[in-house]
């Protein structure tokens, strides 16, 4: 069962100016909107009454916000209104970010893949069992914080505006990859523009999940370049197609000149509420397996699972320490 049709006005803003221009009106007025690129994310949400906005605003006449763009250093600027399947095909990001590309092309399915974008996967809601089902569902266990309710079935101790008040969990694919590249946001708002490191934009809870304002868009993703590092990334899910990750790791190697390795970074998606980020470096571990240790206990300490999707919670923690050994061994740095 779903929720009754939504009935909403609809608006496709021409330029980034008159986009903004129009979030500034709104956002004064206190009108209820939301932002659409490839909207995958959203109309699921808006369906099962997740989401109610009496206003859409379509991102895809902004000509500012796509396409890819090289930089003479080797960095490149991708507009968020990349469709993620031309991100996965494209021939010069699959030079310079292979990794970023394989993850991208994880993602749902190849006809989701054609419509869901970078900028809305970088931004992907939360999810957990007991906000991301049907109106009828949600109604045998009584609303959670994220529905309007007053309690977490999950943290019955939770507190309403006290962080971390939901612990739905962090699910973007990409996200993790781009941590690993030190991605940056180029942000715009009715205030101006700025550019954020992508390891300062996530929050520590499952609804209010990022400092991304309510009248502030994401333009682009911002990479420098990554010629000294390889990353390989993998998800634990039911299904090769579809599924949000239950676990995913990226797993990032960088060498020095004479190709020795001198730090590993990992970055975790799928477990909490948002994206977990760890370095280590050579200088500090003896070797490419006190790294590996290093990042197995650090991203074992920091996870708290909860039974929120098909897994259970103790197979889920305990993939973790397999799926980064299974990408050390790809990388090639596992002795």
């Amino acid at each position: 069962m779903s929720a009754q049709p939504t009935h909403f006005a609809f608006e496709r803003p021409d330029s980034l100016a008159a986009l903004i221009a129009r979030l500034a009106q709104l956002s004064a007025a206190g009108h209820d909107y939301a932002l659409a690129a490839g909207a995958t994310d959203l109309m699921p949400q808006i369906k099962q009454g997740v989401k109610t906005p009496t206003l859409l605003i379509s991102l895809n006449g902004v000509p500012e916000l796509a396409g890819v763009q090289a930089g003479a250093d080797g960095s490149h600027r991708l507009g968020a209104l990349t469709r993620l399947a031309d991100l996965a095909s494209d021939a010069r990001l699959r030079q310079h970010y292979p990794a970023l590309c394989a993850a991208a092309s994880r993602v749902a399915s190849p006809p989701i893949r054609q419509r869901a974008s970078l900028g809305g996967n970088v931004l992907v809601d939360n999810r957990c069992i007991y906000i991301n089902q049907s109106p009828l569902n949600r109604a045998t266990h009584g609303a959670c914080f994220k529905a309007g309710g007053e309690v977490c079935p999950l943290v019955k101790s939770a507190v309403r505006g006290k962080l971390p008040q939901c612990q739905a969990r962090f699910v973007s694919d990409t996200a993790p990859v781009l941590l690993m590249l030190d991605a940056v946001l180029h942000l715009v708002s009715p205030r101006g523009e700025r550019r954020l490191p992508l390891t300062q934009f996530y929050r520590d809870d499952g609804m209010q999940r990022h400092v991304l304002a309510r009248d502030e868009v994401l333009v682009a993703i911002e990479l420098p370049p990554a010629d000294d590092l390889r990353i390989d990334y993998d998800k634990l899910t039911i299904r090769r197609a579809l599924d949000f990750p239950s676990l995913g790791i990226a797993l990032g190697a960088r060498t020095d000149s004479s190709g020795t390795l001198s730090e590993l970074s990992l970055a975790m998606t799928g477990i909490g509420t948002h994206p977990g980020c760890w370095h280590f470096a050579a200088a500090v571990h003896n070797n490419a397996n006190a790294m590996l240790d290093a990042a197995c206990a650090a991203a074992r300490e920091s996870a708290t699972t909860y039974q929120q999707d098909f897994f259970p919670r103790d197979y889920r923690k305990r993939m973790i320490d397999v799926f980064i050994h299974k990408a050390a061994q790809r990388l090639g740095v596992a002795q």
